[in-house]
C-alpha cells in the first residue's frame, strides 16, 4: 500500500484540464474562465451623479450654508437614461437624478437632502468641491483595460463585467462528465424498498450529489450485477464519459469482477490499497486520458475517497488551481482512537469556543455508518504515526460541504464581527 499524500499525488499527476467551450454567461458561474477579457470602452462612459440632487458651479455655493443659503434657477430635470440639453451658467443649477449624466458646465453635485425649495428655483444650504458625487467616465474600467484573467473561477460579480462589456457568451474549462457505475447483486434502486439481504444503492446517489458540488457532472449507469461479463459492459459504457467512478468490486473476493474487467479494457493501473481508514481498497488508474476511481462499496468509504482523490481531480480537470479541501486547525474534544500505521480519516462535528475550533467524533466510525457522515462537518487527519489522540491534542480537520457547513453565521451574527469562519 502506499501512503495517502502518494496516491494523491499520483491522481493529480494523471489528470489535466479538459478542453474549452463556449457557454452564455449565466452558464459560467462557477467555471474556469479560458480567455482573458479586455474592456471594449470606459465603464460608466460618461460623468455622471452618485446622487439624486442638482448640477453646479462649486464657485456658485462656495459660501451657501443654512444660516446663509444661496438660492440657483433651476433650468432643467434630467433622469437617468436622458441626456441634458442645457449647458448650466452661473447662478443656475440642474436637477440630476443618480446615474444620470452630468450637465455641461457643472463640476459639483448637491444633494437632495442638502437643499430646501425646488420647482423653477432651489435653496442650497451646504456648499461643495469641485467633483463631489460625480462619478468620472471611466472610474470602473477604462477602454483596453484588463477586466477578467483568464484561470479565474467565475463568481456573480463576474458575471456582471461580462455583462458590462457585452459579452454575453464566453470560453470556459469544460467541466468533465462523470460516468457512476455501482456494481453488486445485493443493490436495489432508491424507489424500492430492499427485502432479504437487498439495500439501497445510497453511495450512487451520495457520490452524484458529490460530483454536482465539485461542479462537474454526474450520471448513475444501471447498476452492474455481480457477473463478469455485465460488468464490463457497463464499464465500456462509462468510457465514453471524461472520468469513472466504480463502487465495490474491488477487493480480491470471489465476486470482485471489477479489476478483471479494467483490466480487459486496457486500465494502466497505478495503485491498488492505500494506507488509510476507510477506504483502503481503493483503486486507481487510466484509460487513455480518462482517470478511473475503484471506489471500495461501503459507502462511507466510497465518499471518503471521492472527497480526498476524485474531488480533487474533477477540480483540476476543471482547470481549478485550489484543488483541496479547506481545512482548520481543531482541538480534540474528547480522546479520539485511531489506528495506527493508517492515515485515519474521523468524521467530526465541529464547535467553535473562546480558544478555538472543538472536535469531537459523530459517532460509530465503521465504513458503513453514513449517517456519521451526514451529521459530519469534516474530516480529522489521525496520524499514521498515533494510535489515539488525547483530548485537547492539535488536529487538522479537513471542511466538507459547499456553503461552508460550520463555518457559517446566524442573522444575528453576521454584522457583529464574532463566529466568521477562518
Amino acid at each position: 500500500m502506499i501512503s495517502a499524500d502518494q496516491a494523491l499525488q499520483i491522481v493529480l499527476e494523471n489528470v489535466a484540464p479538459l478542453g474549452v467551450e463556449r457557454v452564455a454567461i449565466l452558464d459560467a458561474l462557477g467555471r474556469v474562465l479560458a480567455e482573458p477579457i479586455s474592456s471594449s470602452r470606459d465603464i460608466p462612459g460618461f460623468d455622471n451623479s452618485a446622487m439624486d440632487g442638482y448640477a453646479v458651479h462649486a464657485a456658485d455655493v462656495a459660501k451657501a450654508s443654512e444660516a446663509s443659503p444661496v438660492k440657483l434657477a433651476v433650468v432643467e430635470t434630467v433622469g437617468a437614461g436622458q441626456m441634458p440639453t442645457r449647458r448650466v451658467s452661473a447662478g443656475q443649477a440642474v436637477r440630476t437624478m443618480t446615474g444620470a449624466p452630468i450637465a455641461e458646465g457643472a463640476d459639483a453635485i448637491i444633494p437632495v437632502e442638502r437643499t430646501r425649495g425646488g420647482g423653477d428655483s432651489v435653496e442650497f444650504l451646504a456648499s461643495a468641491e469641485k467633483g463631489a458625487f460625480i462619478r468620472p467616465r471611466g472610474e470602473d474600467l477604462r477602454l483596453g483595460e484588463s477586466v477578467i484573467s483568464a484561470g479565474k473561477t467565475l463568481t456573480p460579480a463576474d458575471l456582471g463585467m461580462l455583462a458590462s462589456v457585452n459579452r454575453a457568451m464566453v470560453e470556459v474549462i469544460r467541466r468533465p462528465r462523470v460516468a457512476i457505475v455501482a456494481t453488486g447483486d445485493e443493490l436495489v434502486d432508491v424507489d424500492q424498498p430492499p427485502t432479504g439481504a437487498q439495500v439501497v444503492n445510497s453511495s450512487a446517489y451520495a457520490l452524484a450529489g458529490a460530483v454536482r458540488e465539485a461542479g462537474a457532472e454526474a450520471v448513475i449507469l444501471k447498476v452492474a450485477r455481480d457477473d463478469a461479463r455485465e460488468i464490463r459492459e457497463r464499464l465500456a459504457e462509462a468510457m465514453t464519459f471524461d472520468a469513472v467512478l466504480s463502487t465495490g468490486g474491488v477487493s480480491v473476493g470471489q465476486f470482485d469482477h471489477v479489476k478483471g474487467a479494467l483490466d480487459e479494457l486496457g486500465m494502466r493501473q497505478l495503485f491498488h490499497g492505500v494506507a488509510q481508514k476507510p477506504g483502503r481498497p481503493l483503486k486507481f488508474g487510466t484509460v487513455g486520458y480518462r482517470p478511473i476511481f475503484g471506489l471500495p462499496g461501503n459507502p462511507v468509504s466510497t465518499l471518503v475517497c471521492f472527497y480526498l482523490y476524485a474531488r480533487p481531480a474533477l477540480l483540476k480537470m476543471s482547470g481549478r488551481q485550489r484543488v483541496g479541501l479547506p481545512r482548520v486547525n481543531a482541538r480534540c474534544g474528547v480522546d479520539i482512537k485511531t489506528s495506527k500505521d493508517l492515515t485515519e480519516f474521523v468524521r467530526v462535528k465541529l464547535k467553535r469556543d473562546a480558544d478555538g475550533w472543538l472536535a469531537t467524533p459523530t459517532g460509530g466510525q465503521g465504513s458503513g455508518i453514513l449517517s456519521s457522515l451526514s451529521r459530519a462537518d469534516g474530516l480529522l487527519i489521525g496520524p499514521s504515526t498515533e494510535a489515539i489522540l488525547r483530548a485537547g491534542a492539535q488536529a487538522t480537520v479537513l471542511l466538507l460541504g459547499a456553503d461552508g457547513g460550520m463555518g457559517a453565521v446566524t442573522a444575528d451574527e453576521l454584522f457583529e464581527g464574532r463566529n466568521h469562519s477562518q
